[in-house]
């Protein structure tokens, strides 16, 4: 990041930001990982399991839209760090009860308490990156994301094993703890009050805002009256339906279509997730760039989303169809590291849509995701039932992306839901001593 005024913005994505949302995947696989343990220890029925799993996520997408418009109203610092020190303390309290209620009343305020993440920590790039750097800022905080995945079954495992489950949820609990108090210390919501940033640095973030002016009370609802609203949380909806494959059925797939052995598999589907995580850094570089060097937003977005749905739908089938694993796990990973390119420009796109309703934009497009990652392992489920093969269930999942690619024709992103609310300045590429940011 040489060549910048200041690295104060990195830091805070860096250190803070990406590291909480990272956390928060780690706290949410915890459970999952911990089930078959949990359940013999209490005594739990398969049911009763099954909700104590799921009931985190009915809260956490029941919670996105008014967390999205807390955070705008009073703003991320306050809300993330509420949040945070919540979520972190159901961790540490779960291993406390040993009935089904408490499990139960745990995970639903986790899942409530974390509905705040995203939208707080897409709201707080906004306002602490330039639309110019937004792209590679919304990377960091999908890379969180998406190391998850990669770290939280093998870590969980490990824990559990050596130091019994309990451990687990005390650890990322503690953790969470101390990055949420470690955000309310170092976390603005207005760069230019933060006591460590440079008058340079701040005057460069405020040059690649837009002027958002203050709008009528309530305002935000008239969003839902537009199709615009509507057509970017279905076209999330259908990404997510790609990811959820890789989130709940990758595993099976490889074992029962393709015959791999655990050990195989264990190895084999962890390919993907380190694909999508090297994508979402290489994606905000590519949509930056093409954002400082075209000056037009709708370049920067629409055309990489699409490019992404189609290459992801693309390698989906080519995946169903290869004969050789070589080719079947390198197909996956291009597919789910095409999703990666969608994903970062969606987070920008809803910056740039939804301006300063950016808070309401992700909880409502999260919430699409949500849905999706409910609707997709079961549909995949009836479609591979129905018709005894697999293939038959990623084809339709690769037809659902060709349409989210559609959908982009239509969404506009360099126009803000509300137009009237707003008012474009040129976007700055320069800092102010005239250097150009490397």
């Amino acid at each position: 990041m040489s060549g910048y005024v200041s690295t104060l913005r990195w830091k805070i994505v860096t250190l803070l930001i990406a590291p909480i949302t990272f956390v928060m995947t780690l706290d949410r696989a915890a459970m999952t990982v911990a089930a078959p343990t949990v359940q013999k220890e209490f005594g739990l029925s398969l049911v009763q399991m099954s909700v104590i799993l799921t009931v985190y996520f009915w809260t956490y997408a029941l919670g996105q839209v008014p967390a999205g418009r807390l955070a705008e109203r009073v703003g991320s610092r306050k809300v993330l760090f509420g949040t945070s020190i919540l979520w972190s303390t159901m961790m540490i309290v779960t291993p406390l009860g040993g009935t089904f209620n408490w499990l139960f009343g745990c995970r639903a305020l986790l899942g409530g308490a974390q509905s705040a993440d995203w939208s707080s920590g897409v709201l707080a790039l906004k306002r602490w990156f330039p639309r110019s750097e937004r792209a590679t800022g919304n990377a960091f905080l999908l890379g969180g994301l998406y190391l998850g995945p990669i770290v939280s079954a093998p870590l969980t495992a490990w824990m559990i094993i050596h130091y019994g489950w309990h451990s687990v949820f005390y650890g990322f609990g503690a953790l969470g703890v101390v990055l949420g108090i470690a955000w309310g210390i170092g976390y603005r919501d207005n760069p230019a009050k933060h006591p460590y940033i440079k008058p340079e640095e701040a005057a460069y973030i405020a040059a690649g805002q837009v002027d958002e002016q203050r709008v009528k009370k309530g305002a935000f609802l008239k969003c839902f009256r537009m199709p615009r609203f509507w057509i970017f949380g279905v076209q999330y909806f259908l990404l997510v339906l790609i990811q959820s494959f890789y989130t709940t059925w990758l595993p099976t797939y490889l074992m029962k279509a393709r015959g791999l052995s655990l050990q195989a598999m264990g190895i084999y589907a962890s390919l993907p997730w380190v694909a999508v995580f090297l994508a979402v850094f290489l994606a905000g570089i590519v949509c930056d760039r093409i954002l400082k060097k075209t000056q037009s937003v709708w370049l920067a977005r629409a055309p990489v989303a699409m490019t992404g749905f189609v290459i992801s739908a693309i390698a989906l089938i080519a995946a169903s169809r290869a004969t050789t694993m070589p080719f079947v796990i390198a197909y996956l990973c291009l597919s789910f590291a095409a999703v990666g390119f969608v994903q970062v420009v969606v987070w920008s796109a809803a910056q740039d849509l939804g301006r300063e309703y950016t808070g309401v934009m992700s909880g409502w497009t999260n919430l699409w995701g949500a849905a999706s990652n409910v609707a997709g392992p079961v549909t995949v489920a009836l479609i591979v039932k129905l018709t005894g093969n697999w293939s038959s269930a990623l084809f339709v999942i690769a037809v659902a992306a060709g349409c989210g690619a559609v959908l982009w024709l239509f969404l506009h992103p360099e126009k803000p839901l509300l137009p009237g609310a707003t008012q474009e300045i040129p976007v700055s590429f320069s800092t102010p001593d005239g250097a150009r940011p490397a």
